[in-house]
Protein backbone atom coordinates (compact mmCIF):
# COMPACT_ATOMS: atom_id res chain seq x y z
CA UNK A 1 0.00 0.00 0.00
CA UNK A 2 1.08 3.91 -0.82
CA UNK A 3 1.80 5.77 2.20
CA UNK A 4 -0.39 8.60 2.33
CA UNK A 5 2.67 11.29 0.69
CA UNK A 6 2.80 8.93 -2.06
CA UNK A 7 -0.76 8.47 -2.56
CA UNK A 8 -0.29 12.65 -2.87
CA UNK A 9 2.14 12.42 -5.70
CA UNK A 10 0.33 9.70 -7.85
CA UNK A 11 -2.73 11.94 -8.04
CA UNK A 12 -0.58 14.93 -8.98
CA UNK A 13 0.51 12.46 -12.24
CA UNK A 14 -2.67 11.15 -12.58
CA UNK A 15 -3.59 14.93 -12.80
CA UNK A 16 -0.83 15.47 -15.16
CA UNK A 17 -1.32 12.36 -16.95
CA UNK A 18 2.05 11.55 -16.18
CA UNK A 19 4.02 8.19 -15.89
CA UNK A 20 4.90 7.43 -12.48
CA UNK A 21 5.08 4.11 -9.88
CA UNK A 22 1.46 2.99 -10.09
CA UNK A 23 1.93 0.00 -8.34
CA UNK A 24 1.69 0.64 -5.25
CA UNK A 25 -1.98 2.01 -5.44
CA UNK A 26 -4.10 -0.29 -8.23
CA UNK A 27 -7.07 2.07 -8.37
CA UNK A 28 -4.74 4.47 -9.35
CA UNK A 29 -2.84 2.57 -12.01
CA UNK A 30 -6.15 1.45 -13.55
CA UNK A 31 -7.40 5.36 -13.71
CA UNK A 32 -4.28 6.43 -15.16
CA UNK A 33 -4.32 3.49 -17.49
CA UNK A 34 -7.72 4.43 -18.34
CA UNK A 35 -6.84 8.22 -19.12
CA UNK A 36 -4.06 7.48 -20.98
CA UNK A 37 -6.27 5.02 -23.31
CA UNK A 38 -8.47 7.79 -23.32
CA UNK A 39 -6.04 10.47 -24.15
CA UNK A 40 -4.40 8.02 -27.45
CA UNK A 41 -8.34 7.32 -28.13
CA UNK A 42 -8.39 11.63 -28.28
CA UNK A 43 -5.02 11.85 -30.12
CA UNK A 44 -6.65 9.48 -32.66
CA UNK A 45 -9.94 10.99 -33.13
CA UNK A 46 -8.55 14.21 -33.88
CA UNK A 47 -6.01 13.31 -36.29
CA UNK A 48 -9.41 11.48 -37.92
CA UNK A 49 -11.28 14.41 -37.61
CA UNK A 50 -8.48 16.66 -39.18
CA UNK A 51 -8.17 14.21 -42.07
CA UNK A 52 -12.39 14.05 -42.19
CA UNK A 53 -12.71 18.03 -42.47
CA UNK A 54 -9.71 17.93 -45.04
CA UNK A 55 -11.36 15.02 -47.36
CA UNK A 56 -14.69 17.16 -46.88
CA UNK A 57 -12.99 20.47 -47.84
CA UNK A 58 -11.62 19.52 -50.98
CA UNK A 59 -14.49 17.22 -51.90
CA UNK A 60 -16.50 20.51 -51.57
CA UNK A 61 -13.51 22.44 -53.73
CA UNK A 62 -13.99 20.09 -56.53
CA UNK A 63 -17.81 19.65 -56.37
CA UNK A 64 -17.97 23.82 -56.73
CA UNK A 65 -15.31 23.84 -59.22
CA UNK A 66 -17.06 21.21 -60.71
CA UNK A 67 -20.47 22.78 -60.59
CA UNK A 68 -18.51 25.96 -61.51
CA UNK A 69 -17.58 24.06 -65.08
CA UNK A 70 -20.59 22.64 -65.57
CA UNK A 71 -22.43 26.00 -65.52
CA UNK A 72 -19.63 27.16 -67.58
CA UNK A 73 -20.22 24.57 -70.30
CA UNK A 74 -24.15 25.17 -70.23
CA UNK A 75 -24.11 28.98 -70.27
CA UNK A 76 -21.36 28.53 -73.29
CA UNK A 77 -23.40 26.10 -75.09
CA UNK A 78 -26.30 28.28 -74.77
CA UNK A 79 -24.33 31.00 -76.44
CA UNK A 80 -23.20 28.77 -78.78
CA UNK A 81 -27.04 27.63 -79.74
CA UNK A 82 -27.86 31.56 -79.82
CA UNK A 83 -24.80 32.00 -82.43
CA UNK A 84 -25.80 29.43 -84.90
CA UNK A 85 -29.50 29.58 -84.69
CA UNK A 86 -30.92 32.75 -83.45
CA UNK A 87 -32.47 33.91 -80.56
CA UNK A 88 -36.04 33.46 -79.96
CA UNK A 89 -38.58 36.36 -80.82
CA UNK A 90 -41.23 38.17 -79.58
CA UNK A 91 -44.07 35.86 -80.82
CA UNK A 92 -41.65 32.82 -79.06
CA UNK A 93 -40.48 31.49 -83.29
CA UNK A 94 -36.63 30.62 -83.71
CA UNK A 95 -35.19 32.96 -86.25
CA UNK A 96 -33.43 30.05 -87.97
CA UNK A 97 -30.90 31.12 -90.12
CA UNK A 98 -30.52 28.21 -91.83
CA UNK A 99 -33.71 27.48 -93.20
CA UNK A 100 -33.71 31.07 -94.96
CA UNK A 101 -30.63 29.82 -96.34
CA UNK A 102 -31.87 26.32 -97.30
CA UNK A 103 -34.92 28.92 -99.33
CA UNK A 104 -32.53 30.75 -100.77
CA UNK A 105 -30.91 28.04 -102.03
CA UNK A 106 -34.01 26.63 -103.76
CA UNK A 107 -34.45 29.72 -105.02
CA UNK A 108 -31.25 30.10 -107.02
CA UNK A 109 -31.46 26.82 -108.53
CA UNK A 110 -34.89 27.54 -109.38
CA UNK A 111 -33.01 30.49 -111.62
CA UNK A 112 -30.46 28.23 -112.40
CA UNK A 113 -32.56 26.13 -114.21
CA UNK A 114 -34.30 29.47 -115.94
CA UNK A 115 -31.13 30.15 -117.20
CA UNK A 116 -30.54 26.65 -118.51
CA UNK A 117 -33.15 27.04 -120.55
CA UNK A 118 -32.70 30.19 -121.72
CA UNK A 119 -29.13 28.95 -122.93
CA UNK A 120 -30.63 26.01 -124.47
CA UNK A 121 -33.16 28.13 -126.44
CA UNK A 122 -30.14 30.35 -127.28
CA UNK A 123 -28.91 27.09 -128.37
CA UNK A 124 -31.24 25.78 -130.84
CA UNK A 125 -31.18 29.16 -132.09
CA UNK A 126 -27.80 29.11 -132.56
CA UNK A 127 -28.41 25.61 -134.26
CA UNK A 128 -30.73 27.00 -136.87
CA UNK A 129 -28.28 30.01 -137.67
CA UNK A 130 -25.89 27.31 -138.19
CA UNK A 131 -27.22 25.56 -140.78
CA UNK A 132 -28.53 28.34 -142.32
CA UNK A 133 -25.40 29.30 -142.83
CA UNK A 134 -23.90 25.82 -144.11
CA UNK A 135 -27.00 25.47 -146.73
CA UNK A 136 -26.09 29.02 -147.61
CA UNK A 137 -22.19 28.40 -148.25
CA UNK A 138 -23.47 25.52 -149.96
CA UNK A 139 -25.45 27.07 -152.35
CA UNK A 140 -22.51 29.56 -152.62
CA UNK A 141 -20.09 26.98 -153.65
CA UNK A 142 -22.62 25.68 -156.44
CA UNK A 143 -23.34 29.13 -158.18
CA UNK A 144 -19.69 30.11 -158.03
CA UNK A 145 -19.56 26.31 -159.76
CA UNK A 146 -21.94 27.19 -162.19
CA UNK A 147 -20.98 30.38 -162.86
CA UNK A 148 -17.20 28.67 -163.73
CA UNK A 149 -18.98 26.30 -166.15
CA UNK A 150 -20.87 29.40 -167.45
CA UNK A 151 -17.64 30.90 -168.58
CA UNK A 152 -16.54 27.35 -169.74
CA UNK A 153 -19.40 27.55 -172.08
CA UNK A 154 -18.74 31.32 -172.85
CA UNK A 155 -15.45 30.37 -173.76
CA UNK A 156 -16.54 27.82 -176.25
CA UNK A 157 -18.78 30.31 -177.85
CA UNK A 158 -16.22 32.86 -177.94
CA UNK A 159 -14.15 29.71 -179.80
CA UNK A 160 -17.19 29.15 -182.18
CA UNK A 161 -17.76 33.04 -183.13
CA UNK A 162 -14.50 33.28 -184.01
CA UNK A 163 -14.57 30.44 -185.88
CA UNK A 164 -17.78 31.74 -187.86
CA UNK A 165 -16.01 35.03 -187.94
CA UNK A 166 -13.09 33.34 -189.81
CA UNK A 167 -15.69 31.06 -192.23
CA UNK A 168 -17.31 34.45 -192.99
CA UNK A 169 -14.01 36.43 -193.53
CA UNK A 170 -13.08 33.38 -195.76
CA UNK A 171 -16.79 33.55 -197.50
CA UNK A 172 -16.54 37.01 -198.00
CA UNK A 173 -13.59 36.47 -199.96
CA UNK A 174 -14.75 34.19 -202.17
CA UNK A 175 -17.48 35.88 -202.99
CA UNK A 176 -15.47 39.06 -203.92
CA UNK A 177 -13.06 36.78 -206.23
CA UNK A 178 -16.40 35.08 -207.13
CA UNK A 179 -17.32 38.55 -208.35
CA UNK A 180 -14.25 39.66 -209.97
CA UNK A 181 -14.25 36.10 -211.98
CA UNK A 182 -18.29 36.82 -212.94
CA UNK A 183 -16.90 40.78 -214.65
CA UNK A 184 -14.61 38.76 -216.43
CA UNK A 185 -17.13 36.16 -217.94
CA UNK A 186 -19.49 38.90 -218.97
CA UNK A 187 -22.32 38.60 -219.79
CA UNK A 188 -22.63 34.90 -219.20
CA UNK A 189 -21.18 35.56 -215.33
CA UNK A 190 -24.09 38.64 -214.78
CA UNK A 191 -26.11 35.73 -212.56
CA UNK A 192 -22.86 34.25 -210.84
CA UNK A 193 -21.77 38.05 -210.27
CA UNK A 194 -25.28 38.94 -208.14
CA UNK A 195 -25.37 35.46 -206.33
CA UNK A 196 -21.22 36.36 -205.61
CA UNK A 197 -22.54 40.05 -204.17
CA UNK A 198 -25.92 38.16 -201.70
CA UNK A 199 -23.26 35.85 -200.94
CA UNK A 200 -20.77 39.17 -199.72
CA UNK A 201 -23.50 40.57 -198.35
CA UNK A 202 -24.02 37.66 -196.29
CA UNK A 203 -20.94 36.94 -194.80
CA UNK A 204 -20.40 41.04 -193.73
CA UNK A 205 -24.10 40.70 -191.68
CA UNK A 206 -22.52 37.66 -190.61
CA UNK A 207 -19.44 39.02 -189.31
CA UNK A 208 -21.03 42.22 -188.20
CA UNK A 209 -23.18 39.65 -185.91
CA UNK A 210 -20.26 38.02 -184.95
CA UNK A 211 -18.48 40.94 -183.74
CA UNK A 212 -21.74 41.89 -181.51
CA UNK A 213 -22.11 38.72 -180.14
CA UNK A 214 -18.42 38.69 -179.22
CA UNK A 215 -19.06 41.63 -177.47
CA UNK A 216 -21.79 40.40 -175.74
CA UNK A 217 -19.95 37.73 -174.51
CA UNK A 218 -17.08 39.30 -173.03
CA UNK A 219 -19.77 41.40 -171.14
CA UNK A 220 -21.32 38.50 -170.07
CA UNK A 221 -18.07 36.44 -169.29
CA UNK A 222 -16.96 39.76 -167.02
CA UNK A 223 -20.55 39.86 -165.29
CA UNK A 224 -19.54 36.01 -164.48
CA UNK A 225 -16.63 36.77 -163.14
CA UNK A 226 -17.73 39.33 -161.28
CA UNK A 227 -20.02 37.16 -160.17
CA UNK A 228 -17.45 34.21 -159.51
CA UNK A 229 -15.31 36.59 -156.89
CA UNK A 230 -18.39 37.93 -155.39
CA UNK A 231 -19.28 34.23 -154.71
CA UNK A 232 -15.77 33.19 -153.49
CA UNK A 233 -15.95 36.41 -151.33
CA UNK A 234 -19.30 35.83 -149.87
CA UNK A 235 -18.56 32.25 -149.30
CA UNK A 236 -15.17 33.21 -147.65
CA UNK A 237 -16.94 35.36 -145.28
CA UNK A 238 -20.09 33.14 -144.91
CA UNK A 239 -17.42 30.90 -143.85
CA UNK A 240 -15.53 33.21 -141.98
CA UNK A 241 -19.24 34.27 -140.27
CA UNK A 242 -19.67 29.93 -139.80
CA UNK A 243 -16.87 29.68 -137.62
CA UNK A 244 -17.59 32.10 -135.29
CA UNK A 245 -20.99 30.42 -135.55
CA UNK A 246 -19.33 27.21 -134.28
CA UNK A 247 -17.09 28.67 -131.66
CA UNK A 248 -20.21 30.70 -130.20
CA UNK A 249 -22.70 27.33 -130.59
CA UNK A 250 -19.72 25.47 -128.99
CA UNK A 251 -19.14 28.15 -126.12
CA UNK A 252 -22.83 28.07 -125.41
CA UNK A 253 -23.13 24.19 -125.59
CA UNK A 254 -20.05 24.17 -122.79
CA UNK A 255 -21.84 27.18 -120.74
CA UNK A 256 -25.21 25.05 -121.14
CA UNK A 257 -23.30 22.11 -119.68
CA UNK A 258 -21.33 23.95 -116.67
CA UNK A 259 -25.26 25.67 -115.99
CA UNK A 260 -26.61 21.87 -115.90
CA UNK A 261 -23.58 20.66 -113.83
CA UNK A 262 -24.59 23.92 -111.61
CA UNK A 263 -27.86 23.17 -111.31
CA UNK A 264 -27.52 19.57 -110.62
CA UNK A 265 -24.79 20.71 -107.82
CA UNK A 266 -27.78 22.80 -106.75
CA UNK A 267 -30.39 20.36 -106.62
CA UNK A 268 -28.15 18.42 -104.43
CA UNK A 269 -27.09 21.33 -102.28
CA UNK A 270 -30.53 22.16 -101.84
CA UNK A 271 -31.92 18.36 -101.36
CA UNK A 272 -29.01 18.24 -98.29
CA UNK A 273 -29.57 21.69 -96.88
CA UNK A 274 -33.09 20.52 -96.45
CA UNK A 275 -31.77 17.23 -94.64
CA UNK A 276 -29.06 19.42 -92.57
CA UNK A 277 -31.83 22.40 -92.05
CA UNK A 278 -34.03 19.01 -90.00
CA UNK A 279 -30.99 17.84 -88.50
CA UNK A 280 -29.89 21.51 -87.14
CA UNK A 281 -33.70 21.99 -85.94
CA UNK A 282 -32.94 18.21 -84.39
CA UNK A 283 -29.64 19.33 -83.28
CA UNK A 284 -31.26 22.99 -81.86
CA UNK A 285 -33.77 21.05 -79.32
CA UNK A 286 -30.99 18.47 -78.42
CA UNK A 287 -28.73 21.39 -77.57
CA UNK A 288 -31.24 22.97 -75.68
CA UNK A 289 -32.05 20.40 -73.65
CA UNK A 290 -28.51 19.33 -72.90
CA UNK A 291 -28.40 23.52 -71.58
CA UNK A 292 -31.51 22.34 -69.49
CA UNK A 293 -30.37 19.44 -68.46
CA UNK A 294 -26.96 20.50 -67.66
CA UNK A 295 -28.38 23.75 -66.03
CA UNK A 296 -30.62 21.21 -63.52
CA UNK A 297 -27.94 19.13 -62.84
CA UNK A 298 -26.14 21.97 -62.04
CA UNK A 299 -28.98 23.32 -59.61
CA UNK A 300 -28.79 19.78 -57.87
CA UNK A 301 -25.04 19.71 -57.57
CA UNK A 302 -24.99 23.02 -55.46
CA UNK A 303 -28.03 21.99 -53.70
CA UNK A 304 -25.82 18.45 -52.90
CA UNK A 305 -23.15 20.54 -51.68
CA UNK A 306 -24.97 21.95 -49.44
CA UNK A 307 -25.09 19.64 -46.99
CA UNK A 308 -21.41 18.72 -47.67
CA UNK A 309 -20.41 22.26 -46.44
CA UNK A 310 -22.67 21.95 -43.43
CA UNK A 311 -20.79 18.87 -42.62
CA UNK A 312 -17.07 20.16 -42.88
CA UNK A 313 -18.59 23.44 -40.78
CA UNK A 314 -19.53 20.89 -38.02
CA UNK A 315 -16.49 19.14 -38.62
CA UNK A 316 -14.59 22.20 -38.23
CA UNK A 317 -15.95 23.16 -35.19
CA UNK A 318 -15.55 19.79 -33.63
CA UNK A 319 -11.83 20.10 -34.58
CA UNK A 320 -11.82 23.43 -32.98
CA UNK A 321 -13.63 22.16 -29.90
CA UNK A 322 -10.91 19.19 -29.52
CA UNK A 323 -8.65 22.05 -30.40
CA UNK A 324 -9.76 23.41 -27.40
CA UNK A 325 -9.48 20.48 -25.17
CA UNK A 326 -5.86 19.63 -26.05
CA UNK A 327 -5.44 22.69 -23.38
CA UNK A 328 -6.06 20.19 -20.76
CA UNK A 329 -3.63 18.22 -19.48
CA UNK A 330 -5.36 15.31 -19.99
CA UNK A 331 -5.61 15.49 -24.03
CA UNK A 332 -2.75 17.81 -24.71
CA UNK A 333 -0.59 16.70 -27.60
CA UNK A 334 2.66 15.79 -27.19
CA UNK A 335 5.39 17.02 -29.26
CA UNK A 336 6.09 14.47 -31.72
CA UNK A 337 2.34 14.43 -32.69
CA UNK A 338 2.47 18.35 -33.13
CA UNK A 339 5.61 17.70 -35.28
CA UNK A 340 3.65 15.26 -37.03
CA UNK A 341 1.13 18.06 -38.11
CA UNK A 342 3.60 20.68 -38.77
CA UNK A 343 5.38 17.90 -41.41
CA UNK A 344 2.58 17.16 -43.12
CA UNK A 345 1.71 20.96 -43.57
CA UNK A 346 5.13 21.32 -44.87
CA UNK A 347 3.90 18.45 -48.00
CA UNK A 348 0.51 19.65 -48.27
CA UNK A 349 1.86 23.40 -49.11
CA UNK A 350 4.67 22.13 -51.36
CA UNK A 351 1.86 20.20 -53.37
CA UNK A 352 -0.14 23.36 -53.31
CA UNK A 353 2.51 25.19 -55.19
CA UNK A 354 3.37 22.24 -57.27
CA UNK A 355 -0.22 22.23 -58.43
CA UNK A 356 -0.39 25.86 -58.92
CA UNK A 357 3.00 25.55 -61.12
CA UNK A 358 1.02 22.45 -63.56
CA UNK A 359 -1.83 25.15 -63.68
CA UNK A 360 0.04 28.21 -64.50
CA UNK A 361 2.59 25.53 -67.18
CA UNK A 362 -1.05 24.12 -68.59
CA UNK A 363 -2.63 27.38 -68.72
CA UNK A 364 -5.45 25.29 -67.00
CA UNK A 365 -7.82 26.16 -64.35
CA UNK A 366 -8.12 23.16 -61.62
CA UNK A 367 -9.32 22.49 -58.15
CA UNK A 368 -7.22 24.53 -56.13
CA UNK A 369 -8.27 25.55 -52.37
CA UNK A 370 -7.47 29.21 -51.93
CA UNK A 371 -9.34 29.45 -48.63
CA UNK A 372 -6.22 29.56 -45.91
CA UNK A 373 -8.70 28.08 -43.31
CA UNK A 374 -9.82 25.11 -45.65
CA UNK A 375 -6.57 23.46 -45.96
CA UNK A 376 -4.62 20.74 -44.00
CA UNK A 377 -3.16 23.24 -42.26
CA UNK A 378 -5.65 25.94 -41.77
CA UNK A 379 -8.13 23.26 -39.98
CA UNK A 380 -5.11 22.57 -37.49
CA UNK A 381 -3.68 26.00 -37.03
CA UNK A 382 -7.10 27.48 -36.25
CA UNK A 383 -7.82 24.57 -33.79
CA UNK A 384 -5.65 24.95 -31.47
CA UNK A 385 -2.42 27.18 -29.79
CA UNK A 386 0.62 24.94 -29.47
CA UNK A 387 1.95 25.37 -25.42
CA UNK A 388 5.82 24.35 -26.35
CA UNK A 389 7.84 26.67 -25.44
CA UNK A 390 9.17 29.52 -27.86
CA UNK A 391 7.08 27.92 -30.13
CA UNK A 392 3.90 30.49 -29.84
CA UNK A 393 5.75 33.95 -31.52
CA UNK A 394 6.55 31.70 -34.87
CA UNK A 395 2.87 29.95 -34.54
CA UNK A 396 1.39 33.67 -33.83
CA UNK A 397 2.80 35.22 -37.13
CA UNK A 398 2.06 32.23 -39.48
CA UNK A 399 -1.74 33.16 -39.76
CA UNK A 400 -1.17 36.28 -41.78
CA UNK A 401 1.55 34.57 -44.09
CA UNK A 402 -0.55 31.75 -44.28
CA UNK A 403 -3.42 33.54 -46.00
CA UNK A 404 -0.72 35.65 -48.31
CA UNK A 405 0.38 32.56 -49.66
CA UNK A 406 -2.99 31.31 -50.63
CA UNK A 407 -3.98 34.50 -52.06
CA UNK A 408 -1.32 34.33 -54.75
CA UNK A 409 -3.85 31.42 -56.42
CA UNK A 410 -6.61 33.67 -56.50
CA UNK A 411 -4.22 36.08 -58.17
CA UNK A 412 -3.02 33.38 -60.72
CA UNK A 413 -6.36 32.29 -61.32
CA UNK A 414 -7.91 35.84 -62.12
CA UNK A 415 -4.61 35.96 -65.10
CA UNK A 416 -5.55 32.50 -66.53
CA UNK A 417 -8.90 33.87 -66.99
CA UNK A 418 -7.67 37.17 -68.32
CA UNK A 419 -5.58 35.06 -70.54
CA UNK A 420 -2.36 37.07 -69.40
CA UNK A 421 -0.17 34.01 -68.88
CA UNK A 422 3.22 36.55 -68.60
CA UNK A 423 1.22 37.84 -65.30
CA UNK A 424 0.38 34.20 -64.23
CA UNK A 425 3.95 33.49 -64.52
CA UNK A 426 5.12 36.06 -62.40
CA UNK A 427 2.75 35.56 -59.54
CA UNK A 428 3.80 31.61 -59.66
CA UNK A 429 7.50 32.60 -58.95
CA UNK A 430 6.20 35.34 -55.97
CA UNK A 431 4.67 32.87 -54.45
CA UNK A 432 7.56 30.55 -55.15
CA UNK A 433 9.80 33.10 -53.43
CA UNK A 434 7.23 33.86 -50.83
CA UNK A 435 6.45 29.65 -49.71
CA UNK A 436 10.39 29.61 -48.52
CA UNK A 437 9.79 31.91 -45.59
CA UNK A 438 6.60 30.27 -44.70
CA UNK A 439 8.14 26.65 -45.16
CA UNK A 440 11.14 28.12 -42.95
CA UNK A 441 8.79 29.30 -40.02
CA UNK A 442 7.30 25.34 -40.36
CA UNK A 443 10.96 24.17 -40.24
CA UNK A 444 11.51 26.49 -37.07
CA UNK A 445 8.48 24.89 -35.30
CA UNK A 446 10.04 21.81 -36.26
CA UNK A 447 13.31 22.13 -34.44
CA UNK A 448 11.76 23.77 -31.60
CA UNK A 449 8.84 20.96 -30.74
CA UNK A 450 12.15 17.84 -31.25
Amino acid sequence: MATKRQQTVLLKSVSELKEADYSRDPELNRIYQRLARGRQQFAEIFEKNIKAVMQISSLDLTMQHQTEKIIDISNNVARATETIFGSSSASGKTNNQHEELSSTIIEVSSKTEEVYRRIETSQNELTLIKDLSDQTIQESQAMQQDMDNLIKIINQMNNVIAGIDSISLETNLLALNASIEAGRAGEAGKGFAVVAEKIRALAGETQQLTGSMSDFLENIKSASQKSVTSATETIHTLGTMSDKINYVWELTNENQQYVLNVNESMDSIASVSEELSSSMTMMENQLKDSTEFMRNVSSDLIKAVEPVVDIEKTLDETVKQMGTMTEDAFFHLENPEFSKYVSNAISAHRTWLSNLKKMVDGRTITPLQLDSTKCGFGHFYYALTPRIPGALPIWEGLGQKHQRFHRYGADVITALNNSDYSRAEQIYKEAENYSKGLIADLEKLLQIAR
